[in-house]
């Protein structure tokens, strides 16, 4: 039991420790060789086809997709009180949080090549954090009523692509520094745990398995 509490603790420390190091580098302008050559590797195969597939790709991490993804599963009667609304919350307190840091680093955009338009500041990356949060509360969902252990495996790796690739195309795209992506996945990924830990706590969860005996 032991181990297990310090796992769960460990999930959502090592994230915040990772971020508060990415926001004092970012600041110190410690790190910018890294952020420079990270993008230099990221764009080296720069074309007019990569370029078009990454910004359909980036968009799949936009606002108004994760509000859709949001809205679909909410649309389902088995999971609209349970996992849904775990989800919706999940975002909405992502964006809230990923809105606020900005404002408090308001630290701009990178100055170079940028392939799409973006106005707000960069710091931490809302697309990274956001689509991080979505994604692993949903593989967090599916490890938890998916019974095949091979099927959730394969579930869970084909989410995690997303965020993951959602957040490069940002760096590619000009719009972030890999930092920002860093940054955003690590607080992505605590925030989440917190969140699923306090309705697992309640026992919101618990209605799953009651719509299953009932069934």
């Amino acid at each position: 039991m032991r181990k297990i509490k310090k796992r769960q603790i460990a999930i959502v420390v090592v994230p915040i420790v990772l971020f508060i190091l990415l926001a004092i580098a970012i600041q110190s302008e410690f790190i910018s060789g890294f952020e420079n050559w990270t993008y230099s590797e990221i764009v080296e195969h720069m074309s007019p086809t990569l370029t078009r597939v990454l910004k359909i790709i980036t968009h799949l991490g936009d606002p108004i997709s994760v509000i859709v993804i949001c809205l679909i599963l909410l649309a389902l009667p088995h999971f609209r009180k349970t996992y849904s609304l775990l989800i919706s919350i999940n975002v909405i307190l992502q964006v809230f949080i990923n809105y606020s840091l900005k404002l408090l680093f308001a630290r701009e955009r990178p100055d170079i090549l940028q392939l799409v338009t973006e106005k707000s500041y960069s710091f931490p990356s809302g697309h990274a954090m956001i689509n991080m949060g979505l994604y692993l509360m949903l593989s967090i969902c599916i490890y938890k009523t998916v019974k095949s252990k091979k099927l959730k495996y394969v579930f869970i790796c084909i989410l995690m692509i997303f965020p993951i690739i959602i957040g490069l195309t940002r760096v590619y795209l000009g719009v972030h520094y890999i930092t920002d992506i860093l940054a955003g996945w690590s607080l992505g990924i605590a925030i989440t745990f917190v969140v699923y830990k306090i309705f697992d706590k309640k026992n919101v969860l618990e209605e799953k398995k009651d719509i299953k005996m009932d069934s």
